[in-house]
């Protein structure tokens, strides 16, 4: 979002007409006097000083977590910035969030009114939608749907991701030494596993539907990722309307996408046997009954539309996390080494691994970890928005305010994690190095915290660990001609890293330096 609306504000004063400048004039007057002692309130949050029009966006940077988190040393863990015309309050700090999202969780679950949140799903999105009993009715059922799905004894989505990982190991090693970018492949198998568990099967890379799917998917987090300056500046879509009328363009195709797939399940559905979640969100729609739907406005069609969210939720976090892990490990052989090591100590190089074996691997867990905190893909989650007049750290916060989550701050936390820029697995093992700190753990919030916590994060630990130890046990990733990597991020709706190529070959038994 704060690239896309500083684009639109690249322009010279002196190409300025005069009326426009008194304009501009009339504007600065009018926020100087809106900035006053009077107009802030008694309670307001502190906070930096921004333009007329546009706020604090020109401030923000290239990397808006960084510089909100730097701002948290001179305002604290609660001040207020503003974004075009919606003031907003920013959030940091491991407690000060716990105690907004968990102790305050009814005052700080909602989602503000942004214009383009109307036509994700269309408007009957749970993750996108406002907080109330509505609400918590689609959760719950989207919430029970998932857990029918990723347990083991009902549904085989772990084997799936087994073999998808295998699969995954080989079209990597199929470069044969050539440097190569991991981007697609992993987008590849982490898209076949949302396939798996939306519905029922796992496609050939060259599939005409699953090419759609994925396609679609990169084309909306390349638009969700640019921001719609439309949420912040209503007035900027009579200049934006044939950009944004591509983004509703990509979401309706999304959604006639999986329409097509829900009817296709109509056709076969069996009310005995649940296939995948589709069939899980089926019989929700049907079990459920209508006056209970009813009396909180639910639809069955809320309830369908839970398939677009996994896909868009389920799909770039993993595939972005995965990313990271190949750039890490690339970057810290020595590390790479030890999580080999302990891989191949406890699972044979022919075999292949199972979510119970994470027990016995604590330095690979510390891995991944450390690759979530250090990466934290998604610094500032989705925003959220008061549902009522409430205060925090003593400070009056209006209902419906625009509330930044900054999650950038926790894992970046000089007071959590020392020398935070660090790559350090070590930080969260226990201090005989064989068991994971739980206490460590609890420091950082890669799946959220309160009321709108991921409820997909069952099944993401389950990717992410059974990915990314498949492939450090068959694969070792070596920087192309021993050019150290750079290890930096592209801002989006995800923090990516940037393009980078890597040497994969194939593990042999005591492979270490």
């Amino acid at each position: 979002m704060f690239g896309a609306v500083a684009s639109l504000f690249d322009v010279h004063l002196s190409s300025l007409s005069p009326l426009l400048c008194v304009c501009v004039i009339i504007l600065l007057v009018c926020f100087i006097l809106s900035r006053s002692p009077a107009g802030r309130g008694d309670n307001a949050p502190p906070g930096p000083w921004g333009w007329p029009v546009i706020g604090n966006l020109p401030q923000l940077g290239k990397k808006p977590h960084v510089t909100l988190t730097q701002l948290r040393k001179k305002y604290g863990d609660v001040y207020k910035i503003t974004l075009g015309s919606r003031q907003t309050v920013v959030l940091n700090g491991l407690y000060t969030i716990k105690q907004a999202l968990v102790k305050q969780a009814e005052e700080f679950a909602g989602r503000p009114d942004f214009y383009s949140f109307k036509f994700i799903g269309n408007g009957k999105s749970m993750g996108f939608g406002d907080y109330g009993p509505r609400w918590k009715m689609h959760r719950r059922l989207a919430q029970n749907a998932l857990a029918g799905c990723i347990n083991k004894k009902t549904n085989p989505i772990e084997e799936s991701i087994v073999s998808e990982a295998e699969v995954l190991v080989s079209n990597l090693l199929a470069s044969n030494g050539a440097p190569v970018n991991p981007h697609n492949e992993i987008y590849l198998s982490v898209g076949n596993i949302i396939c798996a568990l939306c519905f029922g099967k796992r496609y050939k890379r060259d599939d005409p539907d699953f090419l759609q799917l994925i396609r679609m998917n990169d084309e909306f987090m390349a638009f969700a990722g640019a921001g719609n300056p439309v949420d912040i500046m209503p007035w900027v879509r009579f200049f934006t309307f044939r950009s944004f009328n591509t983004f509703v363009g990509i979401l309706n195709t999304m959604t006639a996408f999986c329409v097509k797939k829900q009817k296709e399940h109509l056709d076969t559905y069996d009310p005995a046997v649940a296939r995948d979640v589709t069939d899980l969100l089926i019989r929700a729609v049907q079990e459920t009954p209508d006056e209970e739907k009813e009396a909180v406005g639910l639809t069955d069609e809320h309830i369908l539309t839970t398939v677009q969210e996994l896909i868009g939720a389920g799909f770039d976090t993993i595939a972005s996390t995965l990313q990271w892990s190949v750039l890490f490990m690339m970057a810290y052989p020595d590390h790479q080494d030890k999580v080999y090591e302990e891989i191949s100590s406890n699972v044979a190089l022919t075999g292949t691994l199972d979510l119970e074996d994470m027990n016995n691997l604590p330095f690979t867990e510390a891995c991944l970890l450390e690759i979530m905190r250090h990466s934290c893909i998604f610094p500032f989650a989705l925003p959220h928005s008061t549902t009522k007049d409430t205060s925090l750290k003593n400070y009056h916060i209006p209902d419906k305010t625009l509330i930044f989550v900054n999650m950038w701050s926790v894992s970046h936390d000089e007071d959590l994690f020392p020398d935070p820029d660090r790559f350090d697995p070590y930080r969260f093992l226990d201090d005989t190095g064989r068991r994971i700190d739980k206490a460590k753990t609890e420091f950082f919030l890669p799946f959220g915290v309160g009321r709108r916590r991921c409820p997909g994060e069952q099944l993401a630990k389950m990717e992410l660990f059974l990915f990314f130890a498949t492939m450090m046990l068959k694969c070792k990733f070596e920087s192309p001609l021993g050019v150290a990597p750079v290890i930096d991020s592209k801002y989006g709706l995800t923090l990516k890293p940037v393009d980078f190529t890597v040497v994969v070959t194939k593990r042999q038994p005591k492979d270490i330096k």
